[in-house]
């Protein structure tokens, strides 16, 4: 953050010096009147001041004009996001009132494609998720359906100085030819510009082992050696695996057997892509899980999938299972105990990994971008440049302050620089939750801007009885390990490279699954050798190269 605090300065800086304004001390990014700026204008020597957020003029339009909107939001409290005091603020801070389209993320999903079949958009896109336009943001330029915001980044001065503050954020930002052509999230909290971390990975219960008196084990022989003290305790399931047989206990043998980013890899040494049923490891990995399926220390029936997909937590009341390959985030700690989806007490705990040496260092498989995902602006807007205007004040502190803190005075304070939510916040009156009161004031709606997820974790602390959170806290031990084998955030497949992945991943994917499964319980006894041969059959080394090229043209820019 002081980077990009220093960043902004030097930008205001320069900007102030050719426009006669100030910027703020310190280098923070509050709004501060510019100097004295006086202009008579022709009529009568009516004086106009605006205030300058290190370039970004307030407010944005001498006369309110107004702006459509599209994203995801839903609250039970309130219909329309313009009834929040912080939206209320910021439309009297920019001059631009917006007319909000709102939707749940799943309807977003399906109305973000037909959407542009219609030919009647909003003036602006923020989907919330991971959809992007058929083709690219690049395409729907050349579709005559996006705005180049390349064109535009001069009215956009603060997200200007984000993605230029740090290398890394720059190339995640830019498209391949090193651009600005759509205008992206980015991520971080009140001191900082980071990713928010993993949402899933291992974890154990707690409980049960500070019952059984055992130590967390760090190696595979470790965890092999625990899970049969689980069976032998009666356990039928004492550790499970993905429906597709994967595992993060791959990642000890430096594999990644993940489906939900299908299988890729990368060597940061190397420069390499690699896939995870094709490398060394994979063969050894393989062969230890059905052994251990083998030894009834897996659920057989791990192809039903994760109890939060299947919604049957049996195994989990009855504590019939130790490991558990991906857990969510949310649900850590006791969570299912005080959401009231079981009955017993359960403590779910999240650890780094797990390595084949002691001594051996934890690898990960986790994107670590600080760049979400685009925001949409159509050439249905008839004043782009203002739209330009509005979205980078959502790049600033107090656009983002407004948007997930709310008020100052009112839902938080601060002092000597740390935000704290107030007592009206934190106790409610009658039955609202912190939450519920806090969405009076603030939107917190993924996507805009600059997301803080810090403000987040704060209510989510401030209002635990012991003033800590496991969900933040196995979200930190998920990201911990240095070593990295996730493709890096950023990387993005060009049209013919989109049209072979999509020609072959799919019966890759399958191929893949299918013998995991069957060879882990043993239906299958083909040698890996021939899997791999298959593999190179359905040209999985066509699809290699294509994101190798992808990510060779990241590491380019």
């Amino acid at each position: 953050m002081k980077k990009y605090l220093a960043m902004l300065l030097a930008l205001a800086l320069v900007l102030g010096m050719l426009a006669g304004c100030t910027a703020a001390p310190g280098g923070t990014q509050d709004s501060t009147p510019q100097a004295e700026q006086e202009a008579e204008n022709e009529e009568g020597g009516e004086e106009t001041a605006k205030e300058n957020i290190n370039g970004l003029e307030l407010p944005l339009t001498d006369e309110k004009k107004t702006l459509t909107v599209l994203t995801v939001w839903e609250s039970a409290l309130l219909s329309d996001p313009n009834e929040i005091k912080g939206i209320q603020a910021m439309e009297e801070r920019t001059g631009v009132h917006i007319e909000w389209q709102t939707c749940g993320q799943t309807e977003m999903l399906d109305r973000f494609h037909l959407l542009f079949s219609t030919g009647e958009y909003p003036d602006i896109i923020i989907q919330g998720g991971t959809e992007t336009y058929t083709g690219g943001y690049e395409q729907g330029i050349e579709d005559g359906v996006l705005v180049d915001m390349d064109e535009l980044m001069e009215y956009m001065p603060n997200y200007s100085a984000l993605v230029h503050s740090d290398p890394k954020i720059e190339k995640e930002a830019a498209y391949d030819d090193g651009k600005f052509h759509g205008i992206r999230t980015i991520l971080g909290t009140d001191t900082e510009v980071r990713g928010e971390g993993p949402a899933y990975g291992i974890s154990y219960r707690k409980d049960i082992l500070d019952e059984m008196g055992e130590e967390l084990p760090t190696t595979v022989e470790g965890w092999h050696d625990l899970l049969v003290k689980c069976r032998d305790n009666g356990m039928s399931a004492p550790m499970t695996l993905e429906s597709d047989g994967g595992t993060a206990l791959s990642l000890a043998w430096g594999v990644n057997t993940d489906w939900s980013n299908n299988y890729w890899q990368y060597d940061y040494e190397t420069g390499k892509v690699g896939y995870g049923p094709l490398m060394p490891g994979f063969e050894d990995w393989l062969n230890t899980m059905r052994d251990w399926y083998a030894e009834d220390l897996v659920d057989k029936n791990f192809t039903a999938g994760n109890p939060v997909i299947t919604g049957d937590y049996s195994n989990i009341e009855n504590n019939q299972t130790m490991l558990y390959d991906i857990w969510f985030g949310f649900m850590s700690g006791s969570f299912l105990t005080d959401a009231g989806y079981i009955s017993n007490s359960v403590y779910f705990q999240g650890f780094p990994g797990v390595v084949l040496n002691e001594g051996d260092e934890f690898t990960k498989c986790v994107g670590e971008g600080t760049v979400g995902q685009e925001i949409y602006v159509t050439t249905a807007c008839e004043d782009p440049v203002l739209a330009a205007k509005w979205l980078d004040y959502l790049f600033t502190e107090e656009g983002t302050n407004f948007r997930y803190y709310g008020i100052e005075g009112e839902s938080y304070t601060v002092e000597d620089g740390v935000i704290t939510y107030t007592d009206k916040i934190l106790h409610p009156e009658g039955d609202l939750t912190p939450s519920d009161e806090l969405g009076y004031y603030a939107m917190r709606a993924y996507g805009n801007g600059f997301t803080n997820f810090e403000a987040g974790n704060k209510l989510q602390i401030a209002t635990s009885p012991e003033g800590r959170s496991s969900q933040i806290e196995c979200i930190e031990l998920w990201a911990s390990p240095t070593k990295n084998v996730a493709l890096p955030s950023g990387v993005k497949l060009n049209t013919e490279e989109n049209e072979t992945i999509a020609m072959y991943m799919t019966d890759i994917k399958t191929l893949v699954q299918e013998y995991m499964v069957k060879y882990i319980i043993g239906e299958d006894n083909t040698p890996y050798a021939d899997f791999a041969q298959k593999l190179k059959d359905y040209h999985i080394e066509d699809c290699i190269a294509c994101y190798q090229a992808a990510v060779d043209r990241y590491n380019a820019k």
